[in-house]
């Protein structure tokens, strides 16, 4: 019995530290997400369409990674959510790349004006509106959903994520029909609460991680 009990706690804190592990690597891959995302518009603006498709393969890639390591980690709090977020996730990722595509048909075509370069920069366009402006606002809610269900981190970090992506979906819906201009300062404004969500999750998971469902509330 004396051994059971010893082989248990060596797989409990294993576990741990596992879960720790890939706690710290979702807040590394957030914080790449934001450096990537921020650099590639850059990137864009200057001419540099390698660069910037170069930044915008690794931001998918971010984005894919952050849905896998938290539907490991928070998939005994949610299942369903934890995988609709990693679905999401994916599709995110997917519509980042697409979005990449036109950009780099433009620069083989060695057509930087004129229609072809207006349509890719249309389509590029298109797809930021799409994948980081309507699905990105959807799976910060389902995330922020599940944070505040399973109680993983404070109270007021899950609600900026529920809060801040119901700001963005309505955002990008008025964007889509019109009502405010694309990517104009109401727009802007509205991302702030996502942004300042993904920065203090990505922060809170390199410094202390998620609590398990086990651990006390109070625990941290």
């Amino acid at each position: 019995m004396q051994a059971y009990a010893v082989y248990r706690d060596d797989h409990r804190a294993s576990a741990s530290h596992a879960a720790r592990q890939h706690a710290r690597a979702a807040g590394i891959l957030y914080l790449v997400t934001h450096a990537t995302s921020v650099l590639a518009v850059v990137a864009y603006g200057a001419g540099f369409v390698p660069a910037g498709v170069t930044l915008e393969f690794g931001l998918a890639i971010g984005c894919a990674g952050t849905g896998v390591l938290l539907w490991n980690l928070l998939r005994a709090s949610g299942p369903v959510r934890a995988a609709t977020f990693a679905a999401l996730r994916a599709v995110e990722a997917a519509v980042i790349v697409a979005g990449a595509l036109p950009m780099l048909a433009m620069m083989w075509s060695h057509e930087t004006s004129g229609p072809v370069a207006a349509l890719a920069s249309a389509m590029h366009t298109a797809s930021f509106l799409l994948g980081q402006g309507l699905v990105i606002s959807v799976n910060t809610i389902v995330l922020g959903w599940l944070l505040w269900h399973s109680r993983a981190v404070p109270r007021a970090l899950a609600a900026l994520g529920v809060g801040g992506g119901g700001l963005v979906l309505i955002s990008n819906l008025c964007q889509l029909w019109g009502v405010i201009p694309l990517n104009g300062p109401i727009a802007g404004g509205a991302a702030l609460p996502v942004f300042a969500f993904e920065l203090w999750f990505a922060i809170f998971l390199i410094a202390r991680g998620l609590r398990t469902p086990q651990e006390p509330v109070g625990a941290r």
